[in-house]
């Protein structure tokens, strides 16, 4: 190759001096006998240079090393090193990237690594009440007249997923996520010592330390606007901590269609040339008067399998709802029917509302047992003996609201919620309390100011929340407001802070009262599982150092 480059300088050199001297205009000469000699001696400077050239082409041809040949496996590039005296080329393998290493199947296009872990400070505490008189002293684990149950932990929660696309309008997701319950994903520290484990146990034990399957599901989006999905899910319906525990994902089937309608949109102006006709940048054209997103959100989840359908023998039975019944064999479903909109106008000013009913089909083999609430009259006695956490005469329309707008630059939003049970009279009946079938309401109404984005952001959110005893599905409802039981009523305060823009630290508070003092406060509880009912008052703090990724 070098001997190449030499040979093609020598050409050059040699053209470019006989373009000079043809080119190069004649003085004017005596005779032409001077111009003839002129010439000759150009032509012998020339024959001296291209002889010199030849000789050094010559020299390097006996010096040059043989091109090392390199067998190397897989993509190879060339490398030239020279030490002074010649240039020698090499074939080695191409060295690989951080990228290159993490192989992917052809069909992905797209995949997505995330998480978070938490750390949190979890204090909770109930009083319990009693309306009629205190018969003896209450027995240990079982709640007396104004007694008082606290609980601390140190907690910490780990999730992580995999998402990604796939050719043709394919989806999938996966995540991995600590605590097996569905309404929680947090770990205590210290729970587990373990006494019993062979050798002694101790600190530190890592029983409760486990991975479960939080999230695995896959979908199709080939269809304009369409989304559909089927697995494990994220929940897909529009729904509020009233309702819905934020850390359930569902499991079933559930279809998505979303469209936008644009009103008010002007074209972008004509492009503009300054005085040196060089294009000016366009500005942006106006905000459309209205932005209409139009939403519809349906969902078969699979609430209790039975297990078996057609059992060998006879089939088992129960008499829990009075008299002898058969077992039910098939499956309970959970059916949401959502259809909504969310109006965007210019300054980013919105206004969203989704509408939903909820309906259950079925009883499966766990939820069969008819919904029967405490009564907050038996004293010293565990009245969250009685079921809880039945699915009967649950038909629950559910109507979430937000509206937002920035101020001085900052986002701020109005959220609210009502749901009620169109068969509360039945699910009051079936509790032994007739005439209590207005007690069938829930309402949560609260303000959001800032949010969480980039470094320094702050949020605070303040609410209200009410849920009367056969208003909701106690099974579903947030465990942490107010310990997942219903007929109860109170406020809470969320304030959190960005550290950077993937760690934020935020502290929760919530206070609750009991509501109607002729009922009880069922219902499926969450960490405070113990023989509070009914709950004179509720406290709850939370201190969370959250890391994202």
């Amino acid at each position: 190759m070098l001997i190449k480059k030499t040979s093609l300088r020598a050409a050059g050199v040699s053209l470019a001096a006989t373009v000079l001297l043809t080119t190069h205009p004649l003085r004017a000469q005596s005779s032409d006998s001077a111009r003839i000699e002129k010439l000759e001696r150009a032509v012998e400077l020339l024959e001296k240079q291209n002889a010199d050239l030849k000789a050094e082409v010559n020299s390097l041809k006996r010096h040059e090393a043989p091109a090392v040949k390199v067998t190397a496996e897989g993509p190879t590039k060339t490398e030239i090193n020279y030490d002074g005296k010649t240039y020698v080329e090499k074939t080695v393998p191409l060295e690989k990237s951080s990228a290159d290493k993490w192989k992917l199947s052809t069909s992905i296009t797209e995949m997505e690594l995330y998480g978070d872990v938490r750390f949190r400070y979890d204090y909770r505490a109930g009083e319990t009440k009693s309306t009629g008189p205190v018969a003896a002293p209450p027995a240990n684990g079982v709640a007396g007249t104004n007694d008082w149950l606290e609980r601390e932990r140190e907690r910490y929660r780990l999730r992580l997923g995999l998402r990604g696309t796939l050719l043709d309008d394919w989806f999938f997701g996966l995540r991995l996520e600590t605590n097996n319950n569905a309404r929680t994903t947090n770990v205590t520290f210290g729970d587990d010592t373990a006494s019993s484990t062979p050798g002694g146990g101790g600190p530190f034990e890592k029983n409760s330390d486990t991975i479960y399957v939080g999230q695995a599901y896959g979908g199709y989006k080939g269809f304009p606007g369409f989304t559909f999905t089927a697995g494990r899910m994220p929940n897909p319906m529009v729904s509020t901590r009233l309702v819905w525990d934020p850390d359930i994902n569902t499991e079933g089937l559930a279809e998505q269609w979303k469209h936008t309608f644009v009103f008010g949109a002007e074209p972008p102006p004509p492009p503009s040339f300054s005085k040196d006709e060089k294009a000016v940048v366009a500005p942006k054209p106006p905000e459309p008067f209205l932005k209409l997103d139009l939403f519809a959100n349906f969902a078969q989840f699979v609430y209790d399998d039975a297990n078996p359908e057609n059992p060998i023998g006879p089939r088992a039975t129960t008499t829990a709802n009075g008299g002898t019944q058969l077992v039910p064999n098939t499956d309970a479903f959970l059916l949401a029917w959502q259809v909504g909109a969310r109006l965007n106008f210019p300054h980013n000013f919105y206004f969203q509302l989704a509408p939903t009913m909820y309906n259950y089909t079925g009883n499966g083999d766990t939820f069969n047992i008819h919904y029967v609430g405490g009564d907050p009259h038996l004293t010293n006695a565990n009245s969250l003996a009685t079921n809880q956490t039945g699915i009967n005469s649950l038909l629950v329309f559910d109507m979430p609201v937000e509206f937002g707008w920035k101020a001085w630059g900052i986002p701020m939003r109005i959220f609210g919620d009502f749901a009620t049970n169109f068969e509360g009279n039945e699910r009051a009946d079936a509790a032994g309390q007739p005439g209590q079938g207005s007690q069938r309401y829930a309402y949560l109404a609260g303000i959001g100011i800032g949010q969480l984005k980039t470094k320094h952001d702050w949020r605070i959110n303040l609410w209200y929340q009410q849920i009367q005893q056969f208003a909701l599905d106690p099974n579903i409802i947030d465990d942490d407001l107010f310990n997942a039981q219903e007929n109860m009523h109170g406020i809470a305060v969320q304030a959190a802070y960005n550290l950077t823009s993937a760690v934020n630290f935020e502290l929760t508070y919530g206070h609750g009262w009991w509501y109607n003092h002729n009922l009880g406060t069922g219902g499926n509880v969450g960490s405070l599982a113990i023989a509070i009912n009914p709950t004179d008052q509720f406290n709850l703090f939370f201190a969370d150092l959250n890391i994202n990724f």
